[in-house]
């Protein structure tokens, strides 16, 4: 597959997720996202936070956060569905978490057209690495403008066939959500998942499973940034039971249009994804490769190259855990449960965004400024 296939391919998926589409679901599945943040709170899916600055507007301060997500999918439909996941005196959240259950039609989602989706201008300049100084080749030049229009016409082909699918639209199916709110509940910093859990409903089998401290909560991200010449050096400590690391940093570039990507990966763009459901092997092979940063591993550098180029910048640091992936035992009625775990933290880099720093701005209002602050859409 060439790297202008691989790029569509995950061009769409995160499409794909946005959409809310989902594939046909043949057993009963319980995804649970374990997520502890740091800096400005990033969650596991882009939290308000990053909502709120995408709209130009100031994200909150919290230092440390934990966010817990649940989803239950079972083909077929129930009259009156419920369900809660029982949960262990070690969360400090009562003893249930109810499951906002309801039906889903993967197929409905509604007519998607090329005009739903906003058309880029300028460039992408990406640029790779932990050394001060960007390689040879550096930085990847891609012309959104000519690039991402096929990309968009792509991927919503690939919805379309989807949702005009057999197993889409011909196969509903029931879910139960926690939170079911835009806002997730406050998760206790002392909250810990070690302990026996239950998920029961009255549209999918019982669910049993144990969690060890080997798949609670992973640690904060404790990281600093400080100047290395024209580089930004990172540090951090490690994080127990990581197996991997990986930086990125995007923002807006110097000339009109241009929105520039640094990441820590020593791959080349296309090849530098993180599967969700992430296991020791594949990690150890992607930190092999040069896509994740050994857990070992304390110290990196944004390049001085990429530093110059970017106006403004977030930079977004993710601690990987290992996937705890379950299944229900022969005979019994099927049932799938992965439970994924990230730490992740969230820091303002270059010019104009210094305010926002927790480290040094935290409970101060920021001026007006005369653009109305740091807005994403204006990369476009």
């Amino acid at each position: 597959m060439g790297a202008g296939q691989r790029m569509i391919r995950q061009a769409a998926g995160p499409l794909m997720v946005l959409l809310g589409l989902a594939l046909p679901v043949q057993a009963a599945t319980y995804s649970m996202k374990a997520v502890t943040s740091s800096g400005m709170g990033a969650t596991a899916t882009g939290g308000a936070d990053i909502l709120r600055m995408m709209m130009g507007g100031r994200p909150s301060m919290n230092t440390t956060s934990r966010q817990l997500e649940l989803q239950l999918l079972a083909p077929g439909q129930a009259a009156s569905p419920s369900a809660e996941h029982r949960i262990p005196p070690a969360m400090a959240m009562g003893t249930a978490l109810p499951l906002r259950s309801g039906s889903d039609s993967p197929g409905h989602h509604g007519p998607w057209q090329d005009k739903d989706i906003p058309e880029p201008k300028g460039r992408l300049l990406i640029y790779r690495g932990c050394a001060e100084s960007a390689g040879a080749g550096q930085p990847e030049i891609i012309t959104l403008q000519g690039l991402l229009p096929e990309q968009r016409r792509l991927a919503l082909g690939g919805l379309r066939q989807l949702a005009t699918s057999p197993g889409a639209g011909g196969a509903p199916l029931t879910s139960g959500r926690w939170p079911s709110g835009n806002e997730p509940p406050a998760v206790p910093l002392q909250a810990s998942l070690v302990g026996s859990h239950v998920v029961v409903s009255n549209y999918a089998p019982e669910i049993r499973f144990q969690v060890e401290s080997s798949h609670d909560f992973l640690a904060p991200v404790k990281l600093t940034t400080t100047a290395a010449g024209g580089a930004q050096r990172l540090s951090w400590q490690t994080i127990p039971t990581a197996l991997g690391y990986q930086a990125m940093a995007t923002g807006m570039g110097r000339q009109e249009g241009d929105i520039v990507l640094w990441t820590s990966s020593e791959a080349p763009w296309a090849d530098s994804s993180v599967p969700g459901e992430l296991r020791a092997p594949a990690a150890a092979r992607l930190v092999q490769r040069g896509v994740l940063l050994a857990p070992e591993r304390t110290t990196c550098s944004v390049s001085a190259q990429a530093m110059t180029a970017m106006r403004m910048a977030m930079l977004t640091f993710t601690a990987y855990g290992d996937t705890l992936l379950l299944g229900s035992a022969k005979g019994n009625p099927a049932w799938q449960l992965s439970l994924e775990r990230r730490s992740t933290a969230l820091l303002p880099l270059g010019e104009g965004l210094e305010g926002l720093d927790p480290g040094t701005g935290a409970g101060k209002e920021e001026p007006a400024k005369k653009d109305g602050g740091f807005h994403l859409f204006k990369l476009f």
